[in-house]
């Protein structure tokens, strides 16, 4: 068998497993959504907006989430008529409304965080360096996908101006100096509130050190 079709085989193997993937997350988030009275999406609102801790506009909430802006619209509308979230005029613009969680809602948030649980059950079966290496790779599939314009960009370390990356984080760890704090690669987050993204010369240098590690 020739190198090349080796990696296509390979290729198609590893896209065959997510797909299995995404099928048990789908299937595990509806179960959960259905017992909440809630769709997965709508848990996904509210999730958002408790990590957020702040107010969102429509417009925020349908770019986060990768919806259709009538989706959006439609989510929002139901979790206000259940009450789980409240309607609000912007701090920075009048005209335009934020979307914020009820004490209700909160709850509810805290809530659909847990649905992911039989995922957490199944990594704990891998051990801590095959964690570390399965989470470096999400990164960087997830930092490809952002770059291909297929998943909206997150609020991640990899692209922050604040990250001191390390050459080699097993020995010396990378370094947060907007938190003043060392991260080792399965302590790099995917969504920070300190987060500021770095330019794009920055980036870049940031993911060829961390790209060199692997």
């Amino acid at each position: 068998m020739s190198e090349g079709a080796y990696g296509e085989q390979a290729t198609g193997r590893v896209t065959h497993s997510l797909l299995r993937l995404n099928t048990a997350m789908r299937s595990q988030a509806w179960e959960w959504a259905e017992s909440a009275g809630l769709t997965p999406t709508q848990g996904e609102i509210l999730v958002l907006l408790m990590q957020r801790k702040m107010p969102l506009r429509l417009g925020e909430i349908a770019r986060e989430t990768a919806l259709t802006a009538a989706t959006t619209s439609d989510a929002v509308s139901t979790l206000e008529a259940k009450g789980l979230i409240e309607k609000r005029r912007a701090h920075e613009d009048g005209r335009a409304l934020a979307v914020r969680l009820t004490g209700k809602g909160r709850t509810a948030a805290k809530r659909a965080l847990q649905w992911p649980d039989f995922l957490s059950t199944a990594i704990d079966t891998l051990g801590g360096d095959e964690q570390a290496i399965f989470y470096r790779t999400l990164l960087k599939m997830i930092r490809q996908l952002q770059v291909q314009g297929d998943i909206p960009a997150h609020r991640m370390c990899m692209t922050c101006r604040h990250l001191e990356p390390s050459k080699n984080a097993k020995r010396a760890p990378h370094r947060c100096l907007a938190l003043g704090v060392s991260l080792g690669d399965v302590e790099l987050r995917l969504d920070c509130e300190a987060h500021e993204e770095a330019d794009s010369a920055t980036q870049k240098k940031i993911w060829k050190i961390f790209a060199q590690q692997g």
